[in-house]
């Protein structure tokens, strides 16, 4: 209906109304807010208190199946879903020198090359008619292999699981359409700093190890599908893999299920002994490019995995540059300084001495005082440690943030799947935050101590080219032109 005149009128009647009558109001709140807050906090607020977070560790079943291969089941009837994750000894540390990329290849061919008597189309099918999110990928030391379902579907979706595993295809037509895919990825990997000084300060700073190989577009254009197959029937199988599944099913059926689909899996050989890697550092290695952000990654030879040190160097590595925000690095990089869009550390253990990097981007012309910065903090955290209130602070930040471990049984089973398969004791989820409370000012500064005085480091710059005098001021510099080269000392 059109409004007619004399509503018209009432509206702007009541438009000035409100005119007239709010800064009436505004005043009577300009001098009635001291009196509120006056009374409001004659005392101090009072702050509810709260319990202490309890974290309770749940009860896995564990069954060692006829093949070998560890189960691990955790029921929990909340929501209708199952989840599955599968990890298993390899990944492309194990690649064959010279055919780097072929770990990447198998594991997306077994989830895209078909399975079973499925050709790749009609498993696709398969798994898309049933809502089911089903993977298969690859890290540095393992495959990996999993999926989420809804629990009615779980006797169909945990057979083609198992064709999947134990039966891939590996089509040649979706292997083709793989290896270009790959090969156009490798290709681009130059085009941003980010990626290129990723891969440089792998191949650099774990020398020529398999952990520090990388594939590059001619090693994956020689890999066959006769190579796939056999890397597969050598490196793919239940010997120190686990599997474990989280949520609502009936356990006793799910493993008479699985002992079905896995009975008869041939034990793969166990995985060799790796040496140690050999950093090519002292050393900066800089591949000029012509950016606005210039990336930065600093690194040394970190922890082994089960180190004693190992705990105590996390939460040495939270204060320095693992926190975010609140890191010695961030706060002073960044914070204080504006010499960094970002900086960070990690501690990254393997089977060997992992990584221990600081990352950071910065601009081009702030380089030579964010690397000054950075080198003098590492030095006086190697010297000092922390503080007595900033190991606190980490140590009680460590406990709540492991809390996350826990939001779903899903992703909880996944952890501990993963810690089993790292070889951490039965009880590592129940007893690390007492590790963690454990940790004195001492055992932090020695553990920061013994991996940042080392004198054997790499630093991995992208940047304008002018940069290069920069950096010789800081060692000796190893000018790279491709990601793909052999790189010297």
């Amino acid at each position: 209906m059109k409004p007619t005149a004399a509503t018209k009128t009432r509206k702007h009647e009541v438009k000035d109304s409100i005119r007239f009558r709010f800064p009436i109001f505004l005043a009577v709140l300009w001098l009635c807010v001291p009196l509120l807050v006056d009374r409001a906090f004659a005392k101090p607020p009072k702050v509810v208190e709260t319990a202490p977070l309890e974290i309770k560790v749940p009860k896995f079943q564990t069954k060692i199946l006829s093949c070998g291969l560890k189960v691990l089941l955790l029921k929990d009837d909340t929501l209708p879903l199952v989840s599955a994750h599968f990890v298993t000894p390899g990944g492309h540390s194990a690649d064959p020198e010279g055919k780097e990329g072929l770990a990447a290849l198998l594991s997306s061919l077994m989830r895209n090359g078909g399975a079973g008597k499925l050709a790749p189309e009609a498993f696709d099918a398969a798994l898309e008619n049933r809502a089911v999110d089903m993977s298969s990928s690859e890290d540095v030391e393992d495959f990996s292999a999993g999926f989420k379902c809804l629990a009615q579907d779980l006797p169909e979706v945990l057979g083609l699981f198992g064709d999947m595993l134990r039966r891939p295809q590996f089509d040649a037509v979706r292997l083709a359409a793989e290896k270009t895919n790959s090969m156009d990825s490798l290709k681009r990997l130059e085009d941003t700093p980010d990626t290129l000084t990723r891969v440089l300060f792998y191949r650099t700073l774990m020398g020529q190890s398999p952990y520090g190989r990388w594939a590059s577009p001619k090693s994956v254009a020689a890999i066959t599908r006769e190579d796939l197959v056999q890397f597969y029937q050598k490196k793919y199988g239940p010997t120190g893999a686990e599997l474990a599944l989280a949520g609502n099913f009936d356990p006793e059926k799910v493993l008479s299920q699985l002992e079905d689909l896995f009975s008869g899996w041939k034990k793969q050989a166990a995985e060799p002994a790796v040496e140690e890697a050999k950093p090519l550092g002292p050393t900066i290695y800089f591949y000029p490019k012509d950016v606005t952000q210039v990336f930065v990654r600093f690194g040394l030879l970190g922890l082994q995995r089960h180190d004693k040190r190992e705990i105590p160097l996390q939460v040495a590595n939270y204060i320095l540059g693992g926190s975010g925000f609140t890191s010695r690095m961030m706060q002073e990089i960044r914070s204080d300084r504006g010499l960094a869009y970002f900086v960070y550390s990690y501690s990254l253990p393997f089977n060997v001495r992992g990584p221990y990097q600081i990352l950071g981007g910065t601009r081009p012309d702030s380089v030579k005082e964010y690397l000054t910065l950075m080198f003098q903090l590492a030095s006086d955290f190697a010297k000092k440690g922390p503080t007595e209130s900033e190991l606190a602070d980490a140590k009680q930040s460590i406990i709540e943030e492991f809390a996350y471990n826990f939001e779903s049984p899903y992703s909880l089973a996944s952890y501990k799947a993963s810690l089993d398969f790292e070889g951490y004791p039965d009880d590592y989820l129940k007893n690390y935050r007492d590790s963690v409370k454990a940790v004195t000012r001492e055992a932090a500064a020695e553990a920061a101590q013994s991996i940042l005085s080392q004198k054997d480091w790499v630093l991995v710059v992208s940047g304008p080219a002018n940069l290069e005098t920069v950096l010789s001021a800081f060692g000796t510099v190893h000018k790279v032109s491709s990601i793909f080269e052999p790189l010297g000392k």
